[in-house]
């Protein structure tokens, strides 16, 4: 949070002030006595008055405390999304993604990444979903709504084959064209993809040249490579039965780098998910600041009320 006017916060020094005036007016001079006969029930009565009747300055001095603050003219800054910027997700939907060297499966750690991703995007971010084994499918088209984001990615299902090729072309379908993005400097920070794949292609179109035609669309691709770089046993395939479960890092890397991405190599479920929101910090987002003096002020009238409350009432009561 943030002041626009924060010479105004320099008028809170004056309320220990108020307190000291508050406390000096409490000193009164002695009245006469009064003979009481039950000194039980008086000092009960006394007590809770001394308590109570400290509550109506204590409300009055945060209404004074608040009202400054609105004063001061208060924001939050939140990030918002360009509504022209897109970000396709392609994810690797291939048997070898039930391979457990990530706990507890290669799949399921992405799923619980990508929900984490898209749960933390700035308001207003357009996200898409691309699925890929031996094909590639547009899952969920660009969207600013999470929940069908959320229950696309919790309905994902294994499929054979690891097609990185299409999986680029898709996409880049998928985002917008760069006659969109056009007018702005540096046209790839309105349009990426994160592709996630955890194996070497393995048929379609060849993964370099599709990174060479995202490039000249002016979209950037960062990779990240889940997983070893090494074969291993899948879980629900016969038993000493092998697949092809490593990924090409000089594939993944290359393709960053044609498209000026970055590639990444995970394997463990936290590792995925920093990486996921490194590469949402390094997107370009435009800052908004949200006002919000009215609250401070609505909380400075309701101290108020309460305050002025209770001491009708403490009188009425006296």
């Amino acid at each position: 949070m943030s002041f626009q006017w924060p010479w105004v916060l320099v008028l809170l020094l004056l309320l220990p002030l108020w307190v000291w005036v508050y406390r000096r007016s409490l000193r009164r001079p002695a009245e006469a006595v009064v003979l009481y006969p039950d000194l039980a029930r008086l000092r009960r009565a006394v007590g809770a008055r001394g308590v109570q009747r400290h509550i109506p300055a204590l409300l009055f001095l945060g209404a004074l405390l608040l009202a400054l603050l609105a004063l001061a003219r208060p924001s939050w800054r939140l990030l918002e999304a360009d509504p022209r910027a897109g970000i396709i997700l392609a994810v690797d939907i291939s048997r070898s993604m039930q391979a457990t060297d990530v706990w507890p499966s290669r799949f399921e750690a992405a799923r619980s990444a990508l929900r984490t991703f898209v749960r933390e995007l700035p308001r207003g971010a357009r996200v898409g979903l691309v699925t890929f084994s031996r094909n590639a499918t547009l899952v969920v088209p660009l969207t600013t709504d999470r929940t069908q984001l959320q229950e696309a990615i919790d309905l994902l299902q294994l499929d054979l084959g690891t097609a990185i090729g299409e999986a680029i072309v898709e996409s880049v379908s998928a985002l917008p064209s760069l006659k969109e993005r056009s007018d702005v400097p540096d046209p790839k920070s309105l349009a990426t993809i994160i592709l996630l794949t955890d194996g070497r292609s393995l048929g379609g179109i060849d993964p370099l040249l599709a990174a060479e035609q995202a490039n000249q669309q002016q979209i950037r691709i960062d990779t990240i490579g889940i997983g070893r770089v090494t074969d291993g046993p899948v879980p629900g395939l016969p038993e000493g039965y092998q697949v092809a479960a490593a990924f090409d890092p000089e594939t993944l890397r290359s393709i960053a780098q044609i498209t000026g991405g970055e590639y990444v190599s995970v394997d463990s479920l936290s590792k995925l998910q920093q990486t996921y929101r490194s590469l949402s910090q390094k997107m370009v987002w435009k800052t908004h600041r949200d006002e919000v003096s009215g609250l401070f002020a609505l909380g400075a009238g309701v101290l108020l009320m309460l305050s002025l409350g209770l001491s009708q009432l403490r009188r009425r009561v006296v």
